[in-house]
């Protein structure tokens, strides 16, 4: 019932207050209790009730028209931004941004029984006061509402589960990341032209003839803009400076227009005559325009074999070819001849082709690679236009003698390769021809799939041929290209690949879908909420504000008798309607009972509680023990399932996809465990409002609760996540918890999200894997004719490859040979056939070479003599002797001497640089460990000098030479063995490989049979003189800034230097050595690659195997370490803080949960504490806090005698309670006092008097 007395003091007008009797809450003996319920003033308040702004109705910011409109907005905009992402995704490739929003509707589920309470009709308990859905499992909310026909929680429920269990989870799996590119508008120039047409001859050198062998037979790349096809005029953006010719970083690629270079054959069947000879038979090949006598079986040394294939056309004049067609004979400059030929026993097979070649330009659209000028595409735009060599656009005719001689011309550099093309057979060797001339080589090679007998048809033979003269045409049109610092500008594109954020769209499709239906949602929320009536002048988000709404309900309190430790009040007050609204002439919003026909005011309707309480307090299952606990087991699970997860990831190299669908893996490692986070956070969001509601219930219970926190504590009004501050400013520590618990959830969410991520790691499984060869070295010894004419014996099967190898793996970046590293050379092991892309890994044995020079100077070696032969004036001599000392204390005399070519050289007086690479001889050749010692060892120099070249009458030249300076080594060669773990992928490119024990050094234990540490070394030595490019023992004088010695020229390459300047003196011993020591170390196990069949000896049927292991790439999901341990600290401290809550949270002090309007006025109903808030409806909640504080009384939970002279329980102010508690202490006492007592208060000069009455 509602009491007028206050606390006291100045704040009240006595004029305001309607005495009960005498006495300010006198209670009186009374026998029955008074059932009319006289009016109760109010406090002097310190606003005007009659007020009109009090009267306004209020609505919750949530819930007013711009705030649902805005919402309603934002989520149409949602759907655009995922619908636009996508497209940008789909058109540009990539996103590198995203963001999620989410909300939920705390006050539409809040003021759902004010609204229902506001309808002129009123409501019915059990549609209003007993309404609870802010404590509705959130699942549960929009079914039990959509019972009720409570619309507008329905649509907000629905918008709340569609965002939570819908949207959050498909918003961590919108994105994904994967390759994407972009289109960028860029400006390009031509960095490059051609050398002056009178220049080209000069400038067309015969790197073009071995740089085609690399790409032909040894896997090199064709240089940058060009394939084997063509050549285009490269070009840069325009933005790139001098020094910079492509993208460093990234995968991009260029596209623009540009000059396009290229050349066709046109073949056609030559006639055939054949003329019997008395030696041989010669066969006429003819056309209108040429005619050419050869027999095509006749070998270069006068054997006959029954295969060969030639090329024959017209030479440049150097005499490098025998076979060369007649200009006398044939007319037009630009044919050449081709053969293949093959004796059968009815006759010579024949197939002849005369082949003319054409050449145009043509501008083509090409996209290059970025990041090295491969071309991957071009397309022609423009007009095609022929050229011949009246156009003095390319130097036809030489380029033409070139490839027709496999040569160039001797006054052209050279470099460090020979003036010839590259002239070995090897990779074909098992054809059988004989003497077939160089340029069959790339024909041959060209056409990889196809056999001898397959170019006896025209069309292939044509093919092959067309294939071999456009790489031909190409490399030798590369060394026509000079700077070109004016070049051109266009307009192309750059296509910028990166690992990017894409949208996934099939899910952004869903996610628009579900979006769309919130959308409907909010508009649902919008219609029903738009003209709904609403009775409340602030908002009820305290005790105090729902105190004050029925302070002055007679009725309505009336109908609550009894009903604080009613069991069930529900059952008793459903049949009864209520309403908030404006009664009698106040003005004022109060909520009070209302009669009709069926349900008079008059009825009480507690008449038939008449179970008596058992006196068990009631506790929320939420926050039950049982709950508590699996609460806990469920964090631990999911705290062991993740590190379980990650230390599996770390183990075995990630986790299975368990998919090879983007979608599925998407929902799998993204959707799932999003939805597992976002299914703790409802449960702790319960448990935030349960202990939000709970609160101002405990700060009473503590007793002396200031208004503040009690009948002004506001918690409810807010969403869970947001009560942290707040809880931490009052002190609140668990409810603080239970709102960072809400918090954590959503950042674990976030973390499990994204904790997955997808790419391809190694997994490994043992394979059985076989050792063809045995560790041991036994060369099998052969004779080799060089180039030329010189029978060289040793183990090689030629002595040309191994150069070409070593220059197009140092020089164009070329892949290294199978079983091949820098420094080692691995015997092969074998393996089932399988995925060419897995990694192989076993142990075998592994060899290296290195060098190890002495200068020949100083105490160490006695320089007997080096002068040059002044008797040979137009060939200098170089003789170098001296006497070597030998590790048993003897020594030895070797030496030796070259000839110095002075080819390049012009005439008159100039400087030169000279580098060698000789074999040693011993003085005395009877002696065996002479011959030994000397022939195993290596001298190498750089030389400086001044030359006059005489050129007299007949042409021939006289030299005058002088050295000058000079750096000349003496080195000795040394194989080292030992153990290896080494992997390689499935074609045996070395990829890792790993030491086992220690190196042995000329260990003689892996030489078996004839072959010893010495003579190996000494083959080795004869290799390393016999390189491509001159005889052996030859040495080339030349003025050029470079080195023409194939070994100086690579060590030199390998460790960035120029020691063949001839205007710098000879290089010091550190750079000499280095440079050796360098090539040596790459030199060595190439031999060996090459040559590992006449090396090493096969196992034949005592096969050694072995267990190794297979690396096989598979796409796995990786775990961020970053977001597990995120994951990680965030499920210990929900571990932790949910322990804390379920152990420290009082569970049982109340005879009924206040989670709705009955349960709270049933606590408050009989208190004078009613009086204080009478009066405040129209208050907002800062308002009635000041009027409250102003009153200066404190409140308690407890039990407290009412002025019906009842027995209560339920909140009070504090002294009533103490007041009733010393009463019941007193009577303990005093066993003549009886049971029933009325406690009689009297107030007099402002203080307290308690009297008993009997």
């Amino acid at each position: 019932m509602v009491h007028s007395q206050g606390f006291g003091g100045p704040e009240l007008s006595s004029s305001s207050l309607t005495k009960l009797s005498q006495f300010n809450h006198a209670y009186a003996l009374v026998d029955t209790f008074e059932s009319q319920i006289l009016p109760k003033p109010e406090a002097n308040l310190p606003i005007s009730l009659t007020d009109q702004n009090c009267n306004k109705p209020w609505k919750p910011f949530t819930l007013r028209r711009p705030t649902i409109m805005a919402s309603l907005l934002i989520t149409v905009a949602l759907i655009v931004l995922i619908e636009y992402i996508n497209k940008i995704s789909i058109e540009e490739k990539a996103l590198f941004f995203a963001e999620r929003a989410e909300d939920f509707p705390v006050d539409v589920k809040r003021l759902e029984p004010y609204f229902q309470l506001s309808k002129p009709e009123g409501a019915t308990a059990s549609n209003s006061i007993f309404l609870h859905y802010p404590f509705d499992f959130i699942a549960f909310a929009p079914i039990n509402a959509a019972r009720k026909r409570h619309w507008n929680v329905f649509w907000a429920g629905l918008a709340l589960c569609l965002i939570s269990w819908v949207i959050t989870p498909l918003n961590s799996s919108l994105l994904t990341t994967q390759h994407v590119t972009r289109d960028i508008e860029t400006s390009f120039k031509q960095v490059k032209k051609l050398t002056p047409f009178s220049n080209q001859a000069a400038a067309m050198s015969s790197s073009f003839l071995y740089t085609s062998y690399g790409v032909t037979w040894l896997g090199e790349k064709v240089h940058s803009f060009m394939t084997k096809g063509l050549i285009a005029m490269p070009f840069k953006p325009a933005s790139y400076g001098e020094g910079r010719d492509f993208s460093t970083r990234g995968n991009e690629s260029w596209t623009a227009q540009t000059r396009v270079y290229q050349t066709e054959l046109a073949c056609t069947p030559s006639e055939i005559e054949k003329k019997e000879m008395k030696a041989y038979t010669e066969y006429t090949f003819s056309t209108d325009k040429c005619t050419f006598s050869i027999d095509p079986l006749l070998g270069l040394i006068g054997t006959v074999s029954t295969r060969n294939m030639m090329y024959i056309g017209f030479a440049n004049g150097n005499d490098a070819t025998r076979y060369r067609l007649n200009r006398a004979q044939c007319k037009d400059p630009n044919l050449f001849l081709a053969l293949w030929a093959k004796s059968q026993s009815a006759g010579l097979d024949l197939n002849a082709l005369y082949c003319k070649p054409s050449y145009h330009y043509q501008s083509h659209e090409v996209t290059v690679d970025g990041t090295n000028g491969s071309i991957v595409k071009a397309d022609p735009v423009g007009e095609r236009k022929n050229f011949t060599q009246e156009d003095k656009i390319i130097d036809i005719i030489t380029f033409e003698g070139n490839v027709g001689a496999a040569a160039t011309n001797y006054a052209v550099n050279p470099k460090y390769f020979s003036s010839t093309a590259p002239d070995t057979m090897s990779e074909f060797e098992d054809w059988g021809l004989n003497g077939p001339t160089g340029q069959i080589s790339y024909v041959v090679g060209l056409s990889p799939e196809k056999k001898f007998d397959d170019f006896r048809d025209p069309t292939t033979f044509r093919n092959g041929l067309d294939k071999m003269h456009k790489l031909l045409f190409n490399n030798a049109l590369e060394t026509l290209l000079v700077d070109d610092s004016g070049g051109e500008e266009v307009v192309g594109k750059r296509v910028v690949t990166n690992i990017g954020i894409v949208v996934v769209p099939l899910i952004a499709h869903i996610l628009v879908g579900f979006l769309g239906l919130v959308v409907f949602c909010l508009g649902g929320m919008l219609f029903f909420s738009y003209n709904r009536k609403n009775n409340l002048a602030s908002d009820p988000d305290s005790l105090g504000t729902n105190m004050a709404l029925v302070s002055h309900s007679e009725t309505l309190l009336r109908d609550f008798s009894g009903t604080d430790e009613c069991p069930a009040p529900d059952l008793c007050l459903k049949p009864r309607k209520y309403k908030l609204g404006t009664w009698g002439g106040g003005g004022g919003y109060r909520l009070d009972a209302i009669g009709d026909r069926d349900n008079p005011l008059v009825q009480n309707p507690h008449a038939s509680c008449t179970v008596p309480h058992s006196g068990k307090l009631v506790g929320t299952i939420e926050l039950s023990t049982w709950t508590g606990l699996a609460a806990t087991l469920v964090n631990i699970a999911l705290l062991t399932l993740l590190i379980v997860l990650y230390k599996s990831a770390l183990r075995w190299n990630g986790l299975p996809t368990l998919s090879d669908t983007q979608l599925v893996t998407q929902i799998v490692f993204s959707f799932i465990p999003t939805i597992i986070a976002t299914l703790l956070e409802p449960f702790w969001i319960l448990v935030g409002r349960y202990l939000a509601l709970y609160q101002p219930y405990t700060e009473l219970r503590r007793e002396n609760a200031s208004p503040a926190s009690s009948l002004g504590l506001k918690y409810t009004n807010i969403p869970p996540m947001l009560i942290a501050p707040r809880a931490l400013r009052h002190g609140h520590i668990f409810l603080f918890l239970a709102s960072m618990m809400v918090i954590t959830a959503n950042f674990l969410a976030v973390a499990l999200g994204g904790i997955f991520d997808q790419s391809s790691q190694p997994l490994t499984s043992d394979i059985m894997v076989a050792y063809p060869f045995t560790t041991g070295i036994n060369t099998e010894m052969q004779r080799v004719k060089s180039r030329y004419g010189v029978l060289v014996e040793t183990f090689a099967k030629d002595l040309e490859e191994h150069w070409l190898v070593v220059n197009t793996n140092v020089v164009e970046s070329t892949a290294l040979p199978e079983w091949v590293t820098n420094e080692f050379f691995f015997l092969p092991f074998e393996w089932k056939s399988g995925s060419k892309a897995n990694l192989r890994t076993s142990v075998t044995q592994g060899y290296g070479g290195s060098l190890k020079c002495q200068l020949l100077a100083g105490n160490t070696f006695q320089q007997i003599s080096s002068n040059i032969d002044e008797n040979a004036p137009n060939s200098p001599t170089l003789r170098i002797n001296f006497t070597m000392p030998l590790s048993d204390g003897d020594s030895v005399r070797c030496g030796n001497n070259v000839t110095m070519d002075v080819e390049l050289l012009k005439p008159g007086i100039q400087p030169y640089a000279m580098e060698w690479v000789w074999g040693l001889k011993a003085s005395d050749g009877s002696d065996q460990k002479a011959v030994q010692a000397c022939g195993s060892r290596i001298l190498a120099g750089w030389g400086r000098g001044e030359v006059e070249i005489v050129v007299g009458e007949n042409s021939f030249g006289t030299s005058s030479v002088t050295m000058q300076s000079n750096t000349t080594l003496i080195c000795s060669q040394q194989i080292s063995s030992g153990q290896f773990r080494v992997t390689v992928d499935g074609e045996g490119h070395v990829k890792k490989f790993k030491r086992i024990g220690e190196l042995k050094y000329d260990d003689p234990r892996i030489f078996n049979g004839s072959t010893s540490v010495g003579n190996f070394t000494a083959q080795l030595a004869i290799l390393l003189r016999a390189s491509p490019n001159k005889e052996l023992d030859l040495s080339i004088m030349h003025y050029f800034n470079s080195s023409h010695s194939f070994p100086h020229f690579i060590g030199e390459y390998l460790i960035n230097k120029n020691l063949s300047d001839p205007s710098t003196p000879s290089p010091s011993f550190e750079d000499a050595q280095q440079a050796l020591s360098k090539f040596y170390e790459c030199f060595f196990p190439i031999v060996l690659a090459r040559n590992r069949d006449r090396i090493f000896v096969p196992t034949g049927n005592l096969g050694r195997s072995g267990v190794g292991q297979l690396l096989s790439l598979e796409p796995r999901m990786l775990m961020d370490p970053v977001m597990f341990y995120i994951a990680v600290v965030i499920l210990g401290f929900q571990l932790i803080a949910g322990a804390i809550i379920f152990a420290s949270t009082p569970r049982r002090f109340l005879p009924k949960f206040p989670y709705n309007l009955a349960s709270e006025i049933s606590f408050f109903h009989a208190s004078s504490a009613l009086s204080d808030v009478a009066g405040t409806a129209n208050m907002s909640s800062a308002m009635r806090s000041r009027h409250l504080k102003r009153l200066g009384g404190t409140y308690g939970y407890g039990r407290f005698k009412g002025s019906d002279g009842e027995s209560h329980v339920g909140i009070e102010r504090m002294s009533l309670i103490r007041g009733y508690k010393e009463a019941v202490v007193t009577t303990s006492a005093n066993p003549t006092i009886p049971k029933k007592t009325t406690m009689v208060r009297t107030v007099a000069a402002g203080e307290d008097d308690l009297e008993f009455v009997v």
